[in-house]
């Protein structure tokens, strides 16, 4: 799990919901992302039809029998998720580059600010 699901609560829906975030710009099909995140596939289409009727996500396209989600950018709480989701990466950013020194493209050691 990662920085979102430790801020927000380690559960199903925040894993879905953080899983949802780091792919905002793809879509996904349910299974798929019930194997990555090791949940049963049920428990995964009852919680991807929640977020369906909440507006979280939208039906994006069908490939053969399977079809694929995409994260609803217009949905003004998936908004407030975005802004959450970017702030838990500023702050494993800036937990990481306390830690570890980051090279540019020319190997020259730079501190992220």
């Amino acid at each position: 799990m990662g920085t979102f699901c430790k801020i927000y609560g380690e559960n199903i829906r925040n894993q879905i919901l953080e899983y949802m975030l780091e792919n905002q710009e793809l879509d996904f099909a349910v299974g798929d992302m019930a194997k990555e995140l090791n949940i049963s596939r049920p428990k995964a289409y009852e919680l991807i039809k929640t977020f369906e009727n909440e507006g979280y996500i939208n039906k994006s396209r069908v490939i053969g029998k399977t079809q694929l989600y995409i994260l609803n950018k217009e949905n003004n709480i998936v908004k407030l998720f975005l802004r959450d989701f970017k702030e838990c990466l500023k702050l494993i950013i800036r937990t990481y580059s306390k830690k570890q020194p980051i090279l540019t493209k020319k190997n020259v050691i730079c501190e992220l600010s």
